[in-house]
């Protein structure tokens, strides 16, 4: 008999812990589910401040007007200017010949590229972003601060503008500049350019945009160049450098003004930025003109499902 109370006794004392174990696992469980919600909650909100990083600057993108700031105004201004996402870490160009699936190929050929083009659109939107509010500001007749003054004559020296005032107008032309590229156009002359990352410049040098320079050794000679030619097809030092000067020449040559132009409509218009319609402003990227506008627009909707992937 004492041992059958002992033995209910036992069994009510483990039902007790297994209650209690229960108990606190569904604590857990219950706690974490919370955290998850919150985390998902204040996400979005929280990507939207930028991890500065300040010593990834191209030569033609670092400060330029730093007369009469102090040490610390001088690592604002720079902050304001750096790009928003880290750089991606350099992976060896894929040998794109080795695919025997076009489907993979391309897959892969974009799956290189994007983090790059995200990068410098992430950029130009923290720019942009920026010049907006100092515009907002100026219209309302409001002093801007030293260092608003330093970012914006230094955007005017990064986007070839060569401003000796700045008011309204210079703003304007500005902020037609300081835009991003729908990464669908960029991928798309990417892969026309350089034969879907096989070229000979995109293998040895990372040109993935056939983009041109004129000193000597700058880059790579191209066999069929005319005697008397100077020019030489640049050469990069990886992808990043070769997608950052892609996005300099559209958003500062004279040559791309028309592309310029018709973003800036789009904007006005409250209409997306799509790379089909930008496209209609690389009539002067090659001498085919014409033809090669509808060979990129024929890409870009050939290849949509691999570009939304």
């Amino acid at each position: 008999m004492v041992n059958k109370t002992l033995s209910t006794k036992r069994l009510a004392l483990q039902a007790k812990w297994v209650f209690k174990d229960q108990m606190f696992i569904r604590k857990v469980l219950l706690t974490i589910f919370w955290l998850g919600f919150i985390v998902a909650l204040i996400s979005p909100f929280t990507e939207l401040e930028p991890v500065w990083q300040q010593d990834s600057l191209q030569d033609w993108q670092q400060p330029s007007r730093l007369e009469g700031l102090n040490s610390k105004d001088k690592v604002k201004l720079s902050q304001r200017l750096s790009y928003t996402l880290p750089l991606p870490e350099q992976q060896p160009l894929p040998d794109f010949n080795a695919f025997s699936q076009t489907s993979d190929k391309k897959r892969a050929f974009f799956a290189y590229l994007k983090p790059h083009v995200k990068r410098e659109n992430a950029r130009l939107r923290s720019l942009r972003s920026q010049l907006l509010e100092i515009i907002e500001k100026r219209q309302k007749g409001l002093q801007l601060t030293a260092i608003e003054n330093a970012f914006l004559y230094s955007l005017y020296d990064e986007f070839r503008l060569e401003v000796t005032t700045s008011d309204n107008n210079t703003m304007t032309a500005l902020l037609s500049r300081v835009d991003i590229i729908p990464q669908s156009l960029v991928l798309m002359q990417a892969a026309n350019e350089s034969a879907w990352g096989t070229s000979r410049f995109a293998v040895e040098g990372y040109n993935f945009f056939g983009q041109w320079c004129f000193k000597q050794g700058c880059g790579i000679i191209p066999s069929s160049r005319d005697e008397g030619q100077l020019h030489e097809v640049a050469k990069f030092n990886g992808p990043a450098q070769s997608i950052a000067s892609y996005f300099y020449n559209l958003n500062s040559f004279y040559t791309y003004q028309h592309l310029r132009e018709i973003r800036q409509q789009l904007r006005q218009q409250n209409k997306p930025l799509r790379g089909e319609k930008l496209a209609e402003g690389l009539s002067a990227y090659s001498e085919r003109g014409e033809e090669y506008i509808a060979e990129i627009q024929s890409m870009i909707r050939y290849n949509r499902k691999f570009l939304e992937q």
